[in-house]
């Protein structure tokens, strides 16, 4: 399965378009800010399965949530913006979250920055480590787009990519 993971597009609606027709995705996550865009790809792209946040700057989007998680081939999904985690101090609160929602990978946007990163914690109740993958793709308005491959059930690719 191929996620075109997208954020912060900010009105670059061509550049979404874009990474849409290059990657020929199988779902988009998007994870907010200008989810006026994302709505309006999914009226283009009705082949491809849209899950969709709003961000900090979608303030007259009442159709979205702040948050969702969803199972892709058997891979949980924790999909937010991360301003209410306040990622651009850190990662602390949107991990916790994801452990909270028994998260394989959070996916969310607000700095712009595209990163990934493992983060190891003893928080199972069973005493197992549990191993979170925090993917943010950068920007669309930057140019920058993420995708993420699952193969095999649970084998996972995160890949940033930039469209100039």
């Amino acid at each position: 399965m191929k996620i075109l993971a997208v954020s912060d597009t900010h009105g670059c609606f061509e550049r979404f378009y874009k990474a849409c027709k290059w990657e020929k995705p199988d779902v988009v996550l998007f994870s907010g800010d200008c989810s006026s865009d994302a709505l309006e790809m999914e009226l283009i792209f009705p082949e491809i399965k849209f899950f969709i946040v709003r961000g900090n700057c979608d303030y007259d989007d009442y159709t979205t949530k702040d948050e969702i998680t969803v199972e892709l081939e058997g891979v949980r999904f924790f999909l937010t913006h991360g301003h209410i985690y306040s990622v651009k101090r850190d990662y602390s609160r949107i991990e916790e979250k994801g452990y909270e929602e028994k998260a394989d990978v959070i996916v969310f946007g607000h700095t712009h920055n595209p990163d990934c990163v493992d983060t190891f914690s003893r928080r199972r109740g069973d005493g197992q480590d549990k191993v979170i993958t925090l993917f943010n793709p950068g920007a669309v308005l930057n140019g920058k787009y993420g995708v993420i491959e699952i193969e095999q059930g649970k084998k996972i690719k995160f890949t940033h990519k930039n469209l100039d």
